[in-house]
């Protein structure tokens, strides 16, 4: 904000100049384009990776989450890892994918793993997103909560609850 000479409410702060603001938010098919939303994902990726420089800033948020298990965690891989190695750039990058904060990049250099601080009920099946960024690997994707939250009757989510251990 203070770099588009917005008012900063500090005393003091430590500005990082970036050139521009790239991103991949969001999960939307084209059908008329024949697009699934992997392929959009992609495309967005590949442009973020063509043109990004190390003062720019990349959000992405859950990269392909629209393919299988396998192929989305080697994608997100491999791009964490360009970004993070070639690029050198300052980035956000959210993921379902654990195993890319306590394996693949548990000692990387340039990542430094944060999740958001949350409060969890279990009686109640609820979780309450702080939006405030800590240091470590997020517990759970509370995948069950949400849910309850959203008002899945109760038989189907004690029946997901039983089929994540198993799968687990």
């Amino acid at each position: 904000m203070a770099q588009l000479g917005c008012y900063v409410l500090a005393a003091s702060a430590r500005l990082t100049l970036i050139d521009r603001i790239m991103s991949r938010l969001g999960a939307n098919d084209n059908i008329f384009a024949g697009q699934s939303t992997f392929f959009i994902e992609l495309s967005k990726t590949r442009q973020i990776l063509a043109e990004a420089t190390p003062r720019t800033l990349v959000i992405l948020d859950k990269l392909s989450r629209g393919t299988s298990s396998y192929d989305g965690l080697a994608v997100a891989e491999a791009v964490l890892h360009h970004i993070a190695s070639s690029i050198g750039c300052i980035g956000f990058f959210t993921t379902h994918y654990r195993s890319l904060a306590t394996t693949e990049f548990a000692r990387h250099p340039e990542v430094r793993p944060r999740r958001m601080q949350v409060l969890v009920d279990d009686a109640e099946r609820r979780v309450t997103f702080l939006y405030k960024l800590e240091d470590g690997v997020a517990e759970s994707s509370f995948g069950m909560h949400c849910a309850a939250m959203c008002g899945i009757p109760i038989g189907v989510v004690e029946r997901a609850e039983v089929a994540a251990r198993e799968f687990e």
